[in-house]
């Protein structure tokens, strides 16, 4: 190959296509546009799918494209290895921002109102096939639930610190898990009023602790520079993870106002010869780091992410004199590198398109960006749907996520979600699971026992089950999740086959549409865990089982099974066996590459310990999985398709 070029394999042809590695004057994202359509395209008019047929027909558009100034090859292969699956993925947080203070809900102070809309508004997510809802809980220093430490939002009755007779968080729960949905709290952190009169509670921060908050253009910040101030700020997350069920804490304005904030005291007390923009950074990553710690303890399930600056850092395509990182001292990426931090939701609050001007950079370029930084954790983009140069192209960025490989999305905001349904429906036409967080917990629970379908007198379908006994880990189903096909065995891997997701407190589902179609249909069901970990479908746990068939009572060593199924391109379960509690821990590499994923790492009990394995994102070719445990260093091998 000559200096300059690049190439990927055609298997339409059998043959490596070559090209000057430039493009005349066209940035990355406009290919991607132009392959976006051929993509929608084909995947609207064939019900089978032939990434041969795709690039039969790419080959023109990049050919015709790439002639002079190509910068990004990686994101390329990176968009092409992602066609195959990024429409409807089976796995993917589709998530909203619930605004209180910017009027999203409540929109009237009756109580009757404020539940009967919270209701409707949940229904109108489930029906369109979200899973998630950021439910703001603490908008600016005052609450959405009872607090002992700051006072009620007045949003709910008109009047700061009012008891509004009820619970919105507790009843907000309640009804997001009754519909198999996440809720996560989502906690303004630093700044803590706007640019309104200041209040007059005396519970409200401005007044309890004057000497903690800065005005900065006419808002109040919290001073996280102040050792009491963070503790504070932590003592009343605490409170709130420790009172209420809550999936996640999703933080928000977790950051500086700007470079002129008036913090010259704090630091000449505690920074401790710190350069000052570093120390600034560590005091919100020690903030964050004592929330990770305090959380796990109590709640180790919840989830903690937070909605960081869309642009960590200048690159190409999102040229800026604001980014996070330098601008708010916001090091975002450090969180999820030093493990403190589960997921991150990026405001990427911009089109897709050449970067014209500074306010204006590239979706696409800044979803690449982010996407390379996951180190094994999760990044869904905040798309700004309040915009209207951003919601007039809502289904093509969800496309770009997925194929930047991204876990998934959120809206900003929910008020505005209405005028974006017509192009959600095409790319969320069927329901998602939430991606499983393999470091919290890897183990699945164990199927639904005696599933029985019948029809009613409406011949609708009635599919029940029953609860299980818990897994080895001590869990029982959080959830349940429904499967229909017109074909038998139901392939549980494929998005199209889900129906529902319904909470562990039902164990029924009326299908209705089996009354109005002709069609046969075939019904299977899963448990789901609190982490969103699957139950391995019955043909799956045979051979599991038959792996482990040999073993008539537990052996003297650990015992690690061939993965089921193998070969595979998705989802592979792995099986081990310990003779007695062992700190444990389990890894899958590829053999070739420089991919290596941990699947699971700490004591575990004796028994039977089954794992899935999501191996999507590495490349084809042979994959090792190494156990470790008492002393005893385990490996096997198996293909990814």
């Amino acid at each position: 190959m000559k200096r300059g070029e690049s190439s990927f394999f055609d298997s339409a042809n059998h043959r490596i296509v070559r090209w000057r590695s430039t493009f005349n004057g066209r940035c990355f994202s406009h290919l991607c546009c132009k392959v976006y359509a051929v993509t929608h395209h084909c995947s609207r008019r064939a019900r089978i799918f032939s990434p041969a047929l795709l690039l039969f027909y790419l080959r023109f558009v990049i050919l015709s494209s790439m002639r002079d100034n190509i910068k990004n090859i990686f994101y390329l292969a990176l968009f092409f290895s992602s066609l195959s699956y990024s429409q409807f993925p089976k796995h993917e947080v589709r998530a909203v921002w619930l605004s209180v203070a910017s009027g999203d809900w409540p929109t009237s102070y009756n109580v009757e109102e404020q539940q009967s809309s919270l209701i409707e508004i949940l229904d109108k997510l489930k029906r369109n096939n979200f899973n998630t809802i950021f439910f703001q809980v603490r908008p600016r220093g005052n609450t959405l639930y009872r607090s002992e430490i700051e006072p009620w939002a007045q949003q709910l009755t008109g009047v700061l610190g009012k008891d509004p007779g009820w619970d919105p968080l507790q009843f907000a729960i309640d009804e997001t898990h009754k519909r198999g949905m996440e809720l996560h709290a989502w906690f303004n952190v630093a700044k803590v009023w706007g640019a309104d009169s200041p209040p007059q509670h005396p519970r409200h921060l401005i007044n309890a602790h004057r000497n903690w908050v800065r005005q900065v253009d006419g808002e109040w910040w919290i001073d996280m520079g102040n050792p009491d101030a963070r503790v504070y700020t932590e003592e009343l997350v605490m409170e709130l993870v420790t009172k209420y069920d809550v999936d996640g804490i999703h933080f928000d304005f977790i950051r500086y106002p700007n470079s002129s904030f008036d913090d010259w005291i704090s630091f000449s007390k505690w920074s401790d010869g710190m350069e000052r923009n570093e120390w600034r950074r560590n005091n919100i990553t020690i903030f964050v780091r004592n929330c990770y710690t305090q959380i796990r303890t109590v709640k180790p399930w919840i989830r903690v992410g937070s909605a960081p600056i869309g642009i960590y850092q200048s690159i190409n395509g999102a040229q800026s004199v604001f980014s996070g990182y330098e601008t708010v001292f916001q090091d975002a990426r450090r969180w999820l590198r030093e493990g403190v931090h589960d997921y991150l939701v990026p405001q990427l609050y911009w089109s897709i398109g050449e970067q014209q001007n500074p306010n204006d950079p590239d979706f696409i370029a800044l979803c690449y960006d982010w996407a390379r930084e996951q180190y094994d954790r999760q990044v869904y983009a905040g798309i700004g749907i309040y915009r209207d140069n951003v919601i007039n192209e809502t289904e093509k960025q969800v496309l770009a996520t997925r194929n930047a490989m991204m876990k998934g999305q959120s809206f900003f905001r929910y008020g505005q979600l209405p005028e974006a349904e017509s192009q959600l429906r095409s790319v969320y036409r069927y329901p998602a699971l939430i991606p499983p967080m393999k470091w919290k917990d890897s183990i699945p629970p164990l199927p639904p026992e005696h599933i029985v379908i019948e029809r009613n007198e409406r011949q609708e379908v009635i599919v029940q089950w029953s609860e299980p006994n818990v897994a080895s880990d001590g869990e029982k189903p959080f959830r349940y999740a429904v499967y229909r096909s017109t074909t038998e065995p139901v392939d549980i891997r494929k998005a199209e086959h889900l129906v529902t997701v319904v909470s562990s407190s039902e164990t029924k589902f009326i299908d209705s549409k089996a009354s109005v179609n002709s069609k046969r249909y075939y019904y299977t069901v899963t448990s789901l865990d609190r982490n969103w970990n699957e139950s391995v479908n019955e043909p799956m746990t045979r051979d599991v089982t038959m792996e482990l068939s040999r073993y008539s009572r537990y052996p003297s060593v650990p015992v690690l099974a061939q993965n089921v199924p193998n070969p595979t391109n998705g989802r592979t379960f792995i099986s081990f066996i310990l003779p007695k509690q062992m700190t444990v821990e389990l890894k899958i590499r590829h053999t070739t590459e420089p991919q290596e994923r941990l699947l699971m790492k700490g004591v575990k009990n004796s028994g039977v310990h089954i794992v899935a394995a999501d191996v999507q994102p590495f490349s084809p070719g042979m994959l090792e999985y190494q156990l470790t445990a008492g002393g005893v260093v385990i490996t096997k091998v198996f293909e990814k398709k």
